[in-house]
Parts: structure tokens; sequence; C-alpha cells
């Protein structure tokens, strides 16, 4: 199960690709604390209206004490991803440097929208051209993208 978190989510409704997420990944959940910050980019004319093509759940008893710990650091988002993924065992997915060191101390598997991308090429969905593509339009609505090509990721792969 991978866990979403609104830095891949945007990257992805920026480009309009989002049922690529979906295709890539299978059932995927967000957060509600995602989803306040979607609409919240929503309002403010940074992110397109869009359905969300994902499950969204909400914070059971024990995430709830983890996700008011990782708060003093971490945005509603990451934090409630982090403690989803850690308590349910799942992927968590993000391109926040910050959120992602707190799920690599916690022992969450982390991935972001580059392995997305590498994914949908290797799994066939997508030729690489078709990815860079679409990476170079993420790179242009803001996405920082420390690669030019996948083509560098899925060598020797």
């Amino acid at each position: 199960m991978f866990v979403i978190d609104n830095t891949v989510v945007s990257n992805f409704a920026k480009v309009g690709k989002l049922e690529l997420l979906k295709d890539v990944l299978g059932d995927s959940i967000i957060t509600k604390e995602v989803l306040e910050e979607f609409n919240l980019g929503l309002k403010r004319g940074i992110l397109p209206k869009v359905e969300l093509p994902f499950k969204v759940v909400e914070l059971e008893n024990e995430e709830i004490r983890l996700y008011e710990k990782l708060r003093v650091s971490l945005g509603k988002g990451e934090a409630s991803c982090i403690a989803v993924a850690k308590n349910r065992k799942g992927i968590f997915l993000s391109d926040d440097s910050d959120a992602r060191k707190a799920a690599y101390l916690l022992g969450v598997k982390v991935s972001g929208t580059i392995s997305v991308l590498a994914l949908s090429v290797k799994t066939g969905i997508l030729t690489l051209e078709e990815a860079d593509r679409i990476l170079r339009e993420m790179v242009k609505n803001g996405f920082y993208a420390p690669i030019e090509s996948l083509g560098e990721v899925l060598k020797g792969r």
C-alpha cells in the first residue's frame, strides 16, 4: 500500500497525470490532511480542479500520537502520511526531503515522483520518452528534479 503526500499528488495533478499514479501504484491512499492541503492549493489557484482517484483515510488512535510528535517539525500532510505508513506498513511517497528523512528514521519505506515515473517505464506503462516528457513538464511547473532523464535512474535495472 502506498500513502501519498501532497507533493507527489500535486506534481502529477499539475501535468494532468493523476491517473498515471493509480495505474502505476494500484490502490493508494491519501490522508484527510493531504486532501485538506490539496484543496487549499485549489483555493489558491496553484492546483488544477481535478478529481482525486484515491481513498481518503483518517488517522487511527496510535497514528494520532505519532502524528502529533511529527507535527513539531513537519506539515500536516507529511506527518499524517508517515504515521499511517508506519502503522499500516505502507510505503510513504513524498518529495519533501525533511519528511523523507523523518520517515527513514522511523523505518518507513520511502519513494517519490521520480520512482513512480521510473516504475511506469519499467512496467511498460510509459516509454522512456513519454516519462521524460512528463518529467520535463513537471519541472516547468516547479518540481525540482535531481535528474534530466529517467534513463539516469533506469541504467542497469
